[in-house]
């Protein structure tokens, strides 16, 4: 991966399930595509290297 000297980044930092995942976050001068985009397209694919094995998540139920 080459390194880009002026490159706008931060970081985000969140616990889940007791193991703390920082994650490096780069925003790009030059990228068509915006970050919705991207999210869906990376759900997309998850589906399919998966073999469309995900659970549905059942919705909390309210008091």
């Amino acid at each position: 991966m080459a390194k880009n000297e002026n490159s706008n980044f931060s970081y985000m930092t969140r616990c889940i399930d007791g193991t703390t995942y920082k994650v490096k976050v780069i925003f790009s001068d030059t990228e068509k595509e915006i970050m919705e985009d991207k999210v869906l397209r990376m759900i997309r694919n998850e589906t399919v290297t998966t073999g469309g094995t995900c659970r549905i998540i059942d919705s909390p139920q309210m008091s």
